[in-house]
């Protein structure tokens, strides 16, 4: 039986398009392999682009290849009809984000799709060198856009009420922020959703901040840039402190700290992640960061997975969490970032990202921890 594989997408939004063919383009275009052929089917517009940039293995077809003389229209419509009588296969499978109208369009032909359960392209999991490289690329620039953060807190005054001045203004998330993204563009990067969160409002993890930034309380700021160009993200978060934090933000801090570094040397391949999630919570309950739910039904303490695969998405597998009993495998990806939320002081984060080795970890994120900023 010959099952073909078939996407029609914009890489520059479908990473499996683009993990398959190297290639980065804003428009769709198709994708299909069968009997033995791998090939895209690209417009004039791409076509010498795509001879180019696509992977060796790839043939770059122009559409009037494909279309049947005869066919009035030149849409993906028509594209995918010659396609399919083409490169006929007896199954195409296609993945679970294929457009629903080429699907009923193709099924109207009674051309035989299967949409394809988990993940399409499974080996996307474990990197290669090169793809290390890019990533390692995308940290090191992300570490360059934190250095931003961390500077312009160290360059803030206090001002008699406890809010942060910078360049004569009030320093809010919205201004860190911003700045953080022109340092991202500055490296070639975008990046987007990023959190600076402070207070209170570092207490939710995904609350990406706004308004002033004040002393004493805690700032988590989570960066995860992609590189413009390769398509790999980088992915780290810090918390920091403008002036002293209190004693139970150093508490949960040295906790949380420890407990990724524990988390860190537990990594390797074969290793099960649901265990080294669990024994991340063991040690921030034993330290006294319990979780629960508190009576509106709000969650508090390490409610988040322990972390996450990051390459071309910044959430892949595996996911680092509680439910994932599959074994890290050498030159898996992943996040190790635990934290601690309390809407009564706010929250500390703070992540690193590892490379899966046979006997441990290689850990990209060289970046200090620093808790108090003067």
């Amino acid at each position: 039986m010959n099952n073909g594989k078939l996407i029609v997408a914009s890489s520059s939004e479908c990473s499996d398009l683009l993990y398959i063919t190297n290639f980065m383009a804003p428009d769709p275009f198709i994708f299909f392999s069968s009997n033995n052929i791998k090939g895209v089917v690209v417009t004039a517009l791409e076509l010498k682009r795509a001879r180019s940039e696509c992977k060796k293995d790839i043939t770059v077809f122009d559409r009037d290849e494909v279309i049947s003389k005869s066919s009035p229209d030149k849409d993906i419509k028509m594209v995918l009809k010659g396609l399919v009588e083409k490169f006929p296969a007896d199954t195409w499978e296609v993945p679970a984000t294929f457009p629903l109208l080429y699907a009923e369009y193709l099924k109207s032909l009674g051309v035989s799709l299967k949409c394809v359960d988990g993940e399409f392209f499974p080996k996307r999991q474990t990197k290669s060198q090169e793809e290390l490289d890019l990533i390692f690329n995308s940290v090191k620039l992300t570490e360059k856009t934190m250095h931003r953060a961390e500077d312009i807190l160290r360059e803030s005054t206090i001002r008699n009420d406890g809010v942060l001045l910078w360049n004569g203004d009030v320093l809010t998330s919205e201004i860190i922020k911003r700045e953080i993204n022109l340092e991202a563009v500055r490296c070639d990067a975008i990046a987007e959703s990023t959190i600076v969160a402070c207070g209170k409002h570092s207490s939710e993890p995904h609350n990406t901040g706004s308004g002033p930034i004040v002393a004493n309380q805690p700032i988590v700021i989570d960066i995860f840039p992609r590189h413009e160009k390769s398509g790999y993200w980088g992915d780290m978060t810090r918390t920091f402190v403008k002036g002293k934090a209190s004693e139970m933000v150093k508490k949960a801090y040295d906790a949380v700290r420890d407990a990724r570094d524990k988390a860190k040397s537990e990594i390797k391949a074969g290793a099960l992640p649901s265990v080294v999630h669990n024994g991340t919570m063991d040690i921030l309950t034993e330290r006294g960061f319990k979780t629960g739910k508190d009576d509106n039904g709000n969650y508090y303490g390490f409610f988040h997975g322990l972390g996450h695969g990051v390459g071309l998405d910044i959430h892949e597998k595996p996911g680092v969490n509680a439910l994932n009993n599959q074994p890290f495998k050498v030159n898996d990806v992943v996040t190790v970032e635990p934290g601690v939320y309390y809407p009564e002081w706010g929250g500390i984060r703070l992540e690193d990202l590892v490379v899966v080795k046979e006997n441990g970890i290689d850990c990209f994120t060289e970046y200090d921890n620093i808790l108090e900023i003067d």
